[in-house]
C-alpha cells in the first residue's frame, strides 16, 4: 500500500473519530462526566507562553517560502512543500474560526478575565498537534540531518508540554483536550496525504 492511501486511511479514521466525539460531547454529558482539573496559575502561565512559542516554526516556514519568491521571482517556482503547508496553515485557522465563532460546542469549565469563552477543542492543543505535526514532517525536507533530528525532540517536547499542561492548567475540560488531538491528527494526516501524493505532471 502506498504511503499516501495510508495516510489518506488513518486521515478518515481520525475524521470519523472527531466528528463522532465531537458529537458526543455536544449531546451527551461525557464533558461533565470526565470533568476538569483544578485550576492551575502556574500551567497556565506555562501554555500561555509555549503557546506562543508553537508559532515559531510558522514564521519559519513562512519566511523560507517568502526567500524562496524573492529568489526565484515566481510563486510557482517555490517548493511544493511550503505551497502545500500554506494552504494547511489556512485549513488550521478557518478550524479554529469554525469552532470559536459559530460552532460552540461547549464553554470553559472557569471564567477567564471575568468572562465565559469558547473550549472546545482546546486551541492551545489543536495547535500544538498541527503546528508541530507539519513542522515535523518537512524538517528533514529543509534541515541537515542532526539539525531535523534535534528540532524535531524540540517540537515533541513542546507539543506534549502544551497539551498535558493545557489540561493540567484547568482551564479546559478533558473532552476539549481529546478533541483538540483528534482534529489536530485529522488536518496532520490530511496534509501527509497530500504530501505524499504525486503531483500532476505539467505539459511542456
Amino acid at each position: 500500500m502506498k504511503e499516501s492511501k495510508k495516510s489518506l486511511i488513518l486521515c478518515i479514521i481520525c475524521a470519523v473519530l472527531a466528528i463522532a466525539f465531537t458529537a458526543v460531547v455536544y449531546f451527551t454529558g461525557l464533558r461533565d462526566a470526565l470533568g476538569a482539573f483544578s485550576y492551575s496559575d502556574l500551567w497556565y502561565k506555562i501554555t500561555k507562553y509555549s503557546g506562543y512559542a508553537l508559532f515559531l516554526p510558522v514564521a519559519f516556514f513562512v519566511l523560507l517560502g517568502f526567500v524562496q519568491l524573492i529568489k526565484r521571482r515566481s510563486f510557482k517556482k517555490v517548493d511544493r512543500e511550503l505551497k502545500l503547508l500554506a494552504l494547511f496553515y489556512l485549513a488550521v485557522a478557518i478550524v479554529y474560526l469554525v469552532f470559536e465563532k459559530f460552532l460552540i460546542i461547549n464553554y470553559r469549565p472557569i471564567m477567564l478575565d471575568g468572562k465565559l469563552e469558547s473550549s472546545y477543542p482546546s486551541s492551545h492543543t489543536l495547535f500544538a498537534v498541527a503546528l508541530c505535526g507539519s513542522a515535523m514532517l518537512l524538517t528533514k525536507r529543509f534541515l541537515k540531518l542532526k539539525h531535523a533530528t534535534l528540532v524535531n525532540i524540540v517540537l515533541v517536547l513542546l507539543m506534549l508540554v502544551t497539551v498535558v499542561g493545557r489540561l493540567l492548567s484547568g482551564v479546559h475540560w478533558a473532552t476539549d483536550i481529546i478533541g483538540g488531538v483528534l482534529i489536530g491528527a485529522t488536518l496532520i494526516f490530511a496534509f501527509a496525504t497530500a504530501l505524499k501524493a504525486k503531483p500532476a505532471k505539467t505539459k511542456e
